[in-house]
């Protein structure tokens, strides 16, 4: 039943729901005309290392350096939030010259969030993403002409790559730098021990040292050296420590390397617990809210989970085994550079036992040597360095550099009428509902007897014309076989006490009750009965429109004045057995008319010649005259417009009448539209379908059309 309220709702409001549909659409279609075009370019990058470079850096013992160019794919997310960070975009910007209609510089923020107006705009935007489970990420670009977006996708894509081969080479550079800054110590210092031996070979005129001095210079030449790359080498492996604690930091509760997920089963079986608890909490919110006790418990879970794998993840990054085995090994070093220190020293000491010249010439060559061995070391370091600075490459590749786009991808006609279409039906059904909501007039039977606990005696459907004569129509006619349910209902209503004389009025004008007191008494005058219109609305008569050749010029009013009697007032309708009482001229004052004693003999007299009177009075809200008529003729049938006539009017009106001690005989449903409701389409088909049949046809013609 709700629903068939809701399709009459809509079809009586059909026009106010296409209206919307069409705004809307028209609305698409001029705003996808007049909205800027936006073309998109995509660049493809690969992130990827040189197997090669590795291979010789590896072969060259610098297996640090390899590690630190090595990439996972957990760092694609690295790149990508790298690609869209604020200093990046401002080197695209500044290389683009990209400005705004001031000509400032364009914000970063602008390339990754265009705003609110960017439909109508169409700046430049960027988006980055990565291609489902691949190493390539796509750098996308928008703007309003197609050549800035291939540009501005390669362009992005140039200088992270440029900025990524600076970081990868960042590490030799810093190595580079020391071996060199420590080339030109080394080197000032062993050509003061050369000049310094030849000094004191010329003062003391020392030519030759014994065989005990030859090797303890050369024993202290060694652990000089071996003190010098013990140094260096606690340098390079306390730069490992610190990057294997940077990447320590890297990881957290949301981001764990596979190798420690590979490592350690705990922090595996925290994740997958995680990820599991996530997938309930996802489920649980399907049909619950986030504060649901289920979805918090879920959510206590999930945080207890993740103190557990944050706890994990510290003792493993405590007891990582690079990490140990740096530290192990670093301490090593510390204590190997402690004991040949040691030995340096007790070597120095051996010293004092030689002539104290010999002993500076021995110093003196023992420096000098010491000062050589370690700059060609040096030397051997930097060298190597720079060929791996050289093989340094960007761990990323211009798979596929952006092109420029023929055709723009927004506006795109079809979708934005398609997205109208859905806007104007959206909208076109909620102001239906808000029409029907305001709406406060009856559209049903079942309302009806709601607001007046009255029988409903008859539905009459709407038919299109100002005054309908149903005379006119055809027998079948679905206004004629409502007409005639009426009178069957009036007939049913009296059978004790047959109704002489019926009274035919409503709350307010336009409902119609003019043109049912005409055809329900064309109707019973085809049953057979003799029946006579009196037309009591001396205010807006209309009685006399409904026949041609009837004139408004003596009736009701002239009968009342005693201008001439009622037989010569009562005028033929060319129906058999129905004439017709008209108003007659407008009087001054009706009201006093129809308070006369003259209105009840007037219909007392006629009710003597005819079967049937139906009085025509005026609407019961704004005269009284329908309540006095009411009184004369004793019985009173209300006509309420469908979809026209209000519950206030109709509760005024019911309420109008109880006051005077009168209750209608009953209600007529008047203007039922035949598409909806109670004249449905399968109704009306079948009911056509019956009356057009051969046999129905014949019968009607030999009933003459009467029922």
């Amino acid at each position: 039943m709700e629903l068939l309220r809701i399709y009459s709702a809509i079809l009586r409001r059909k026009w106010l729901l296409i209206q919307a549909v069409l705004f809307f659409v028209v609305a698409a279609v001029v705003m996808t005309k007049f909205m800027p075009k936006q073309y998109k370019s995509t660049a493809k990058v690969m992130v990827s290392t040189s197997d090669a470079s590795m291979s010789v850096l590896s072969d060259m013992g610098l297996q640090e350096l390899v590690s630190g160019m090595s990439e996972s794919s957990d760092e694609m997310q690295n790149h990508i939030a790298m690609l869209t960070t604020k200093p990046l975009l401002e080197k695209v910007i500044w290389r683009l010259q990209l400005r705004t209609d001031k000509g400032m510089p364009l914000p970063a923020d602008k390339l990754l969030i265009p705003g609110f107006w960017s439909a109508f705009e169409a700046p430049p935007n960027i988006t980055v993403r990565q291609h489902q489970n691949t190493d390539i990420i796509h750098v996308v670009a928008q703007a309003d002409d197609p050549e800035l977006s291939s540009m501005l996708a390669n362009t992005l894509a140039q200088v992270y790559m440029e900025e990524t081969k600076l970081q990868a080479r960042a590490e030799t550079r810093e190595a580079r730098a020391f071996v060199e800054s420590r080339l030109v110590v080394v080197q000032q210092e062993f050509e003061q021990a050369l000049s310094l031996i030849a000094d004191a070979q010329e003062r003391e005129q020392v030519v030759d040292l014994e065989a005990e001095v030859k090797s303890a210079v050369s024993r202290l030449s060694d652990l000089m050296m071996a003190a010098e790359e013990n140094t260096v080498r606690v340098q390079e492996i306390q730069a490992q420590v610190r990057e294997v604690k940077a990447l320590h930091s890297l990881e957290r509760v949301d981001f764990v390397g596979p190798s420690t997920v590979s490592e350690n089963s705990d922090i595996r079986s925290y994740r997958e617990s995680i990820a599991q608890l996530k997938h309930q909490r996802q489920v649980a919110l399907k049909d619950k809210t986030a504060i649901h006790p289920d979805v918090t418990a879920i959510d206590v879970q999930i945080t207890a989970v993740e103190a557990e794998l944050q706890k994990a993840l510290d003792e493993q990054h405590g007891l990582d085994p690079t990490l140990l085995k740096l530290q192990t090994e670093l301490a090593g070093l510390v204590e190997k550079g402690i004991e040949i220190n040691a030995a340096i020293d007790r070597t120095t000491d051996r010293f004092a036992s030689y002539p104290e010249k010999m002993q500076t010439l021995s110093q003196l060559q023992l420096a000098a040597s010491a000062a050589e061995q370690i700059y060609k070391s040096l030397q051997d370091q930097s060298y190597q360095i720079g060929i791996a600075e050289a093989m340094t490459v960007s761990p990323l590749q211009l798979l596929e550099p952006a092109v420029r786009a023929e055709i723009h991808v927004t506006p795109k006609m079809s979708t934005n009428v398609i997205v109208g279409l859905f806007l104007g039906l959206l909208a076109g059904f909620a102001l239906v509902a808000l029409f029907e909501y305001v709406d406060d007039s009856v559209k049903s039977p079942e309302e009806l007897r709601d607001i007046w606990d009255v029988p409903v005696l008859g539905m009459i459907p709407a038919v299109k014309g100002d005054r309908i004569n149903i005379a006119e129509f055809k027998p079948t006619h679905v206004a004629v076989e409502s007409l005639r349910s009426l009178r069957a209902s009036l007939d049913y209503t009296s059978l004790d006490q047959p109704i002489r004389m019926l009274c035919v009025s409503s709350s307010l004008p336009g409902e119609g009750k003019s043109t049912i007191a005409n055809g329900l008494a064309i109707s019973l005058a085809q049953s057979g009965k003799r029946v006579l219109v009196v037309d009591c609305d001396l205010r807006r008569p209309v009685q006399h429109l409904f026949w041609k050749g009837v004139a408004n010029d003596k009736g009701v009013t002239t009968v009342l004045v005693g201008k001439c009697d009622i037989a010569e007032a009562v005028q033929s309708t060319g129906v058999e057995n129905l004439d017709v009482l008209v108003s007659g001229p407008l009087p001054p004052n009706p009201g006093k008319l129809i308070e006369s004693l003259r209105l009840r003999q007037l219909l007392l007299e006629a009710s003597k010649t005819y079967d049937m009177i139906l009085v025509d009075s005026p609407p019961v809200l704004l005269v009284n005259d329908a309540v006095l008529i009411h009184r004369v003729v004793d019985n009173l049938l209300m006509v309420v417009a469908c979809a026209d006539t209000s519950r206030r009017a109709i509760i005024e009106a019911r309420e109008r009448l109880e006051g005077s001690g009168k209750e209608p005989l009953g209600t007529v449903f008047n203007k039922v539209a035949v598409r909806v409701g109670y004249y449905g389409g399968g109704y009306k088909k079948a009911y056509s379908a019956y009356y057009d049949s051969p046999d129905a046809t014949e019968a009607n013609e030999e009933q003459g059309g009467a029922a």
